[in-house]
């Protein structure tokens, strides 16, 4: 892809990120949480579908399942490890200051990380992966029209029943372990070919459809006020857990509809305006999905919130503590990744950027 495309993209995935974040500190979930949650990780996917739909059109190049895995092993493979185990050791550092058994919270830590249903937000990097692999199995570049329309109507319509039954369902024995364990491979599972298929409906939209069309800047604003008002019609959101709302078909063309605008409206100001903010939190956004939540930064600093404001409601001194405690988090956050960089730096430069380890920090 030519560097025209690269910045709204990354910039898409930088506004991912950022509602991600902004939903995980707003322990209120506000409107603007609900509004963001319709769609801050469809567009992670959407975005995958994008950059194979560039590269299929440019040079005709398609991955199959072994060039996929070996891609990927450096980048969400190796990381899910690394992270998991920062993430785990985090937990325990945080129970010891705050209180807590930390050998049932191990435990916990532990069976979410083999079982790849990940602590905190690290369920992303597999569900991603396994997605990547679903996408790379089917080959959907030669599919007929009709192919096309029935998987794109038949999946999300499968999921949501499945949705509906899994949030009505009283597991019998849910804290014995293989129900644990069971429970949590379907819903990484469910979440992958839920991402597969955010990813597939990129790949389609960018590959088949023009969406460049839409951007003007009245269709923009129409695009995005219809999707806020569709996301208020199922707020009750929590992809983590497979929950996808009061009306679970919402979630699913809510998705599709949220990410295609967001990047378009992203494309459109990106020949007005510099999204260097965003560009840099999208090219880092694997770090900062894996740090802010599963590091305990987050969590932190809305406990040191609530001890000068304690909200009930979503007021204006609510916003202004969040966005006080969001401005430091993003600090925080900034000095890590300025670390990783540096310790990137000096080992790339000390023992060669193609060593194994150093592509494995490089993705880090």
């Amino acid at each position: 892809m030519g560097q025209t495309h690269l910045g709204f993209v990354d910039a898409a995935k930088g506004l991912g990120m950022l509602a991600i974040i902004w939903g995980h500190m707003d322990y209120l979930w506000s409107t603007s949480s609900v509004w963001f949650s319709s769609f801050k990780i469809a567009v992670f996917y959407v975005v995958v579908g994008l950059l194979k739909a560039y590269r299929y059109g440019e040079r005709g190049q398609r991955d199959s399942c072994a060039q996929v895995m070996k891609k990927r092993w450096y980048s969400l493979v190796i990381p899910y490890g690394v992270f998991s185990a920062l993430a785990i050791l985090a937990h325990l550092a945080f129970l010891t200051i705050h209180g807590g058994s930390r050998l049932a919270a191990l435990k916990g830590d532990v069976i979410l990380t083999v079982t790849l249903r990940g602590v905190a937000t690290l369920w992303f990097l597999p569900t991603l992966l396994i997605a990547e692999l679903l996408f790379a199995a089917v080959r959907p570049e030669g599919w007929s029209a009709a192919k096309r329309i029935l998987v794109c109507v038949l999946a999300p319509a499968i999921l949501c029943v499945i949705g509906y039954f899994y949030q009505g369902m009283d597991i019998p024995g849910a804290d014995r372990l293989w129900v644990q364990v069971v429970r949590n491979l379907f819903i990484v599972l469910a979440k992958s070919v839920s991402g597969f298929w955010f990813m597939l409906c990129g790949y389609l939209l960018y590959r088949r459809g023009k969406p460049q069309r839409l951007g003007r800047l009245p269709v923009l604003a129409v695009l995005l006020a219809v999707n806020l008002g569709l996301s208020l019609l199922s707020p009750d959101l929590d992809f983590n857990s497979f929950k996808l709302g009061a009306f679970a078909p919402v979630f699913y063309l809510n998705g599709v509809l949220g990410s295609v605008a967001v990047l378009e409206l992203l494309r459109w100001l990106e020949a007005r305006i510099s999204l260097r903010p965003l560009i840099w939190c999208g090219r880092h956004s694997m770090f900062l999905m894996a740090t802010h939540l599963p590091w305990q930064i987050a969590p932190e600093l809305v406990m040191l919130g609530k001890r000068f404001y304690l909200a009930q409601t979503p007021t204006a001194p609510y916003f202004l503590m969040m966005l006080a405690e969001f401005a430091v988090l993003m600090l925080i956050e900034a000095a890590l990744v300025w670390c990783k960089e540096k310790v990137k730096a000096a080992m790339t430069g000390r023992w060669g950027k193609e060593r194994p380890i150093c592509k494995a920090v490089k993705y880090l």
